[in-house]
């Protein structure tokens, strides 16, 4: 299974203000220590803000931070809010052209195994994903 760039890029984003759970960072540094496109990421904070994950503040001093503690937020929380919309195979689409639906039992082979993979990532937080704050700091230093 691989995930969207979008829910690669929340995770990283979400760990990184992990680290300063209780400082606003802006979109602006964040592109620059993720070395992501700032337009890009400013759509995912937008989605992680519109689940309740980040809570945001405009104006000089503004940025984005975590709406809820490292140790509340679960991975498979994340990844099924940013995955929302993935279809895994052509039978999970609304309006599908597979030509095998009436008569293929794939479909509910591979819902078991998403299902799965979400009760794996279920099972651990933003805190978990984070060695320690001071090891992603030193990452984003000059």
């Amino acid at each position: 299974m691989q995930l969207l760039y979008s829910t690669d890029l929340a995770l990283r984003t979400l760990i990184r203000l992990a680290a300063e759970p209780d400082r606003h960072l802006s979109t602006e540094l964040l592109a620059r220590e993720l070395q992501v496109s700032r337009h890009h990421l400013q759509k995912v904070v937008q989605s992680l803000t519109d689940a309740g994950f980040l809570r945001t503040i405009r104006g000089v001093k503004g940025g984005a931070m975590l709406a809820r503690a490292p140790e509340d937020i679960r991975v498979g929380e994340v990844v099924r809010h940013q995955e929302r919309e993935q279809a895994i195979a052509e039978c999970f689409r609304e309006g599908g052209s597979c030509t095998l639906v009436p008569c293929c039992r794939l479909k509910g082979v591979l819902k078991g195994a998403r299902e799965a993979f979400f009760r794996h990532l279920d099972k651990f937080t933003l805190a978990d994903c984070l060695t320690s704050a001071e090891d992603v700091l030193a990452l984003t230093e000059p």
